[in-house]
């Protein structure tokens, strides 16, 4: 086998949008073409595909914790000590938080974890195993555009379940200005940002600043301090400044006052129910809105019409435009960016603003291109793979079933890359020096290796290194390269992988001896010695 010196244009384009081309990616756009294949991916069922659901409806994973007993006015516990179906990845929102508001009184701590496990680990099956791959690297795109941190508030990480699947899922291809209210109403973000504290007197500000310089229009658009009259847009028959200033987050925070979730606070008619979901409190209203980037808000007084009026805006602006569709283009193809890729994807987001798939749309005018040929996709590998993205690679391109895994979310914190777990706003960072670290690379080998040898994670590397290959150290290594990476590495790197499979603890002798334990083992340290390669790094 003669390997070639570059990916197919088939791999590069599928590494791109999916968390790993798989053999069976590559042979399916071979046969139907790189637009059929995207738009076959842009038109997924309404929640999770059969097989996922299949997949998912017989995990279990063990849950325990002692025994609490009374004590002043807390009933306590009973002791748990199980392998637990998932209870909590799709419980009612009111379900979630009253289980949340009894914790450490009539319920173990160990509960509120769990939820956060079952997400963590649906999400790692749902990106491995989902045909949708489209799907799920959008949905990681909108996750981490719209940030939510699991620690800074109890309530909102247990809302995490609902805000992917509710909020964020249902939404990866259709309206951003939809997607942007449903995220600005769910109850995750209202915790997190601090929304639903939101008073009369003393609107918060978090939510307000965060909207403006992370979800919609850029810290590009900020114009700082004081009121500078510069440039003008026409939106919807309205004059609105191009930037906004510090007066205009302070306006934000007054539109949106109000919109807060059902928490036990005075509502107008009694206090409103404990249930989490969203809700518009005129006693919460700060009434003292006006000018909103050039447009006066206080005219607006239906309920929550001055806040709408601001998404409207926001949504509307070229600012945001520009903005969100550079990011969503860096995503894809990394620090350097195709010429024309962003200008396709703002004429796309502009034209289709009031169509119900605007986003889908969107990504069509970037991943096909104004030819159809979707030649942009074909480049060189340059954009380098978060940790949570090369595991979930190696999983795909090694044939590997993963299953129910407790540690999903944390396994890579300390590579700064756990599942909700980034803790600012901004979400994580989205260029290659950020995730580039001899040290990191280290930490990665390492659990990489521990992560494989977890029964969650089922595959035979024997039985799918065909046995003509097995005589030669050159043509074992070929064979995995050439699978997990569809080229030949650096020189240097193809006689490591070489020399390695030839040492007395390689695939070589562990094939002469004949030992499966030994072969498997063997073929492991082989992928996951590819799988720490520069050229498995870059997608």
């Amino acid at each position: 086998m003669v390997l070639p010196s570059k990916p197919s244009f088939e791999r590069l384009a599928l590494n791109r949008v999916t968390f790993g081309a798989r053999e069976e990616d590559i042979v399916e756009v071979r046969a139907n073409g790189w637009a059929a294949w995207v738009n076959a991916q842009l038109s997924p069922p309404e929640g999770d595909e059969a097989a996922i659901l299949e997949h998912l409806a017989p995990q279990r994973m063990r849950i325990n914790y002692a025994v609490q007993l009374p004590a002043g006015n807390s009933p306590g516990w009973p002791a748990v000590d199980e392998r637990r179906h998932f209870n909590y990845l799709k419980a009612p929102l009111p379900t979630i938080w009253e289980m949340v508001s009894k914790t450490e009184i009539s319920i173990a701590p160990n509960e509120r974890a769990r939820m956060q496990q079952e997400l963590n680990a649906a999400t790692w099956m749902r990106n491995t195993h989902a045909r949708y791959q489209l799907r799920e690297f959008m949905a990681d795109f909108w996750a981490n555009h719209f940030n939510v941190g699991r620690q800074e508030d109890v309530y909102a990480s247990a809302a995490l379940a609902a805000y992917d699947g509710e909020v964020i899922r249902p939404r990866v291809f259709g309206n951003f200005r939809d997607l942007l209210e449903a995220t600005a109403q769910s109850a995750a973000m209202m915790r997190y940002l601090n929304n639903a504290a939101s008073g009369p007197a003393t609107p918060t500000e978090n939510y307000a600043r965060e909207l403006l310089e992370l979800h919609t229009l850029g810290a590009g658009a900020y114009w700082g301090v004081g009121s500078k009259a510069k440039d003008t847009v026409e939106i919807g028959g309205l004059t609105v400044n191009a930037g906004f200033t510090d007066a205009d987050i302070v306006t934000v925070s007054r539109a949106l006052s109000g919109w807060t979730i059902e928490h036990g606070q005075p509502g107008p008619n009694g206090p409103l129910p404990f249930t989490g979901a969203f809700v518009y409190n005129p006693l919460q209203h700060n009434s003292q809105a006006g000018l909103f980037m050039g447009v006066d808000l206080a005219p607006l007084t239906a309920p929550m019409a001055q806040g709408r009026r601001v998404l409207d805006i926001v949504a509307a602006h070229p600012a945001t435009a520009t903005f969100v569709c550079t990011k969503l283009c860096r995503r894809i193809f990394g620090d350097h960016l195709p010429e024309g890729a962003v200008a396709r994807a703002v004429a796309a987001w502009t034209q289709h603003s009031a169509k119900p798939d605007q986003l889908k749309h969107v990504v069509l005018a970037i991943v096909l291109g104004d030819d159809l040929a979707g030649r942009d996709m074909g480049a060189v590998p340059s954009k380098v793979r978060r940790p949570h993205e090369r595991i979930i690679a190696l999983f795909r391109t090694t044939g590997t079933t993963v299953n129910a895994f407790d540690r999903a979310g944390d396994s890579l914190l300390s590579l700064g890359d756990g599942l909700y777990a980034w803790p600012t706003p901004e979400g994580r960072p989205d260029s290659n020096a950020a995730w580039l670290s001899a040290a990191s690379s280290l930490r990665f080998w390492n659990l990489m290796f521990d992560v494989l040898d977890h029964a969650a994670f089922v595959t035979s590397f024997a039985t799918q290194t065909p046995k003509s290959v097995t005589s030669s150290a050159e043509q074992v290594v070929e064979f995995w390269v050439e699978r997990m990476v569809g080229a030949a590495l650096r020189p240097a790197g193809m006689q490591a992988l070489i020399n390695d499979a030839n040492a007395p603890i390689g695939v070589i002798a562990a094939f002469r001896s004949g030992g499966i334990t030994n072969i498997e083992n063997a073929l492991r340290r082989l992928a996951v010695l590819i799988a720490t390669s520069p050229e498995f790094a870059l997608r």
